[in-house]
């Protein structure tokens, strides 16, 4: 008898499959038949399917005794795996990642014949996982993604002297900037790498990996590198440090895509201010260096004109791209050394002397997401929109449909070529959305006050996608006491609603505390 789930065609089978962890449709649905086997290989041949340890209901008892068994025996499945995922934060997935989790020890033939992407996320840097990616970058993969965080950092250095390396750990910070080394040379097959190496503080200095030692252990490994890594297509990296940018440069002859984050700032250190101002004052075209690069992203924080100054560099270095896309935040605008730039606000003017190259006759697309922090004095709306309609550089890229958002509570402007679905301030209430992760934004933070309801009846309207959000306590908005009175009646007519109605559609993590970070993080 032909059971009532068989009936079902293989979509809506596919369909039901998808709501379902990987590990449960191994140990739930394979071997039932032929039919169900051949559907299970078809949701594991897909790129973002496969491996993902990252469960905090899946135990390493269950997945050493009982599915690495299954798929080991199984060439079916162990072929049709393409990515597989080591999360550390909701797992200790890191005690898996060695030689003998990919390849039989017997014969070293490797265990998943297709894999093509790893991700890995907040997983301690042992020496068998430094190892095994060295391997794999070399000779299996095309994709990689690989997230070192102060969580990750915290484990290495000293609690009693941070600036130093725990002794039994020194090893394992040599091999990881062994293989910084290898990601951007001749020994790395990938085609597409996503890093993030921001918590770069000493002792660690992983920003100085690419820079060229006479020191005798180093000399190997500096005459590896000299030719880069020829199979890059696509950089996405978050970084503290320009000087790590400047010498990445040099490895990635045919990259093609290129995204960069820092932290916070474009931090400048270890070099003297003077260095760096007859840096930016020279062309260093990099075109020679670059030559494919066609899309070139940007997002940090602008803390003063010198930074300014630092970006615009950037950016005539990079003047054969065709589309660039930046994601500002500047800072303080009024106390910038520059007088022009402290009473000014962003408009066309100033984008096109601040964040487009001098030449800019190959750039076909370009996107901005910006919020500054400035005097905004009379200036209005209309104004600044205008600014855009009337300049033949956004004339031409049909670039004149700009968002802006005026905010009197914070001096801050937000400026975008998209469509910004900023809510209105409310009896107010603070609101610090992300603009630097527009419009894919994942997490917003919020002064709290008593009129913080009304943001929250409207949340999942306004923003689906957000599964973190910030509440600070330490102060009400600036605002006059009447609209503070007012505001602090409002929650007392709430009870005459259904407040249980106010729900977090994707929200995972709820933060209370007093400081407003700015850090960047990635999409």
């Amino acid at each position: 008898m032909v059971s009532k789930l068989e009936i079902l065609p293989n979509e809506i089978l596919l369909n039901i499959f998808c709501y379902l962890s990987w590990d449960k449709i191994l140990i739930s649905l394979w071997s039932l038949n032929t039919r169900i086997n051949s559907l299970i290989y078809l949701i594991f041949s897909k790129d973002k399917n496969g491996i993902i340890l990252n469960q905090t209901d899946l135990s390493y008892k269950t997945f050493s005794e009982i599915l690495l068994p299954l798929i080991y025996n199984s060439s079916l499945i162990s072929s049709a795996i393409k990515h597989i995922c080591f999360d550390g934060i909701n797992s200790n997935s890191y005690n898996l990642i060695d030689q003998s989790f990919f390849y039989n020890n017997n014969n070293n033939i490797p265990y998943f014949p297709n894999l093509k992407s790893i991700k890995i996320n907040q997983c301690l840097l042992s020496q068998s996982l430094i190892k095994t990616l060295s391997l794999l970058i070399q000779y299996q993969l095309d994709q990689l993604t690989l997230s070192i965080d102060e969580n990750t950092i915290k484990f290495i250095r000293d609690p009693e002297h941070p600036r130093r390396i725990i002794r039994h750990t020194r090893k394992s910070i040599i091999m990881f900037k062994q293989l910084i080394r290898q990601l951007f040379s001749d020994r790395c097959q990938l085609m597409f790498i996503r890093l993030d190496v921001a918590d770069d503080d000493p002792p660690i200095n992983i920003h100085q990996c690419l820079v060229l030692s006479s020191h005798p252990s180093t000399k190997l490994i500096s005459n590896k590198i000299q030719y880069g890594c020829l199979t890059l297509r696509h950089l996405y990296i978050r970084i503290k440090y320009t000087c790590f940018l400047e010498h990445l440069i040099e490895y990635i002859p045919n990259i093609e895509r290129l995204s960069v984050i820092f932290k916070r700032s474009m931090d400048m250190e270890p070099r003297s201010k003077s260095d760096m101002e007859i840096l930016i004052k020279s062309n260093g075209n990099w075109f020679e260096k670059v030559p494919k690069l066609n899309y070139f992203t940007l997002k940090t924080l602008i803390n003063n004109d010198f930074q300014l100054a630092y970006l615009k560099w950037i950016l005539n270095n990079l003047n054969h791209i065709q589309k660039l896309k930046l994601h500002l935040q500047i800072n303080r605008m009024d106390l910038f050394s520059d007088s022009i730039i402290q009473i000014n606000v962003v408009d066309a003017n100033f984008i096109r002397q601040y964040c487009l190259p001098d030449v800019i006759i190959n750039i076909k697309y370009f996107q901005f997401h910006i919020i500054s922090h400035c005097q905004l004095l009379s200036y209005n709306i209309e104004k600044i929109i205008n600014s855009f309609k009337i300049d033949e550089f956004f004339i031409s890229h049909q670039s004149t449909n700009v968002t802006c958002f005026l905010d009197p509570f914070m001096s801050c402007q937000y400026l975008s070529s998209s469509i910004l679905n900023i809510p209105q301030w409310i009896n107010g209430l603070v609101f610090h959305p992300s603009i630097l992760t527009w419009p894919h934004i994942q997490y917003v933070s919020i002064n709290l006050h008593p009129s913080v309801y009304l943001f929250l009846e409207r949340f999942n309207e306004i923003y689906p996608n957000i599964s973190h959000i910030k509440v600070y306590t330490g102060s009400y908005a600036d605002v006059n006491e009447p609209g503070v009175c007012l505001s602090l009646r409002l929650p007392f007519k709430i009870g005459q609603r259904k407040v249980a109605d106010i729900q977090f559609r994707n929200v995972t993590r709820l933060d209370l505390g007093f400081i407003f970070s700015c850090d960047i993080e990635y999409n």
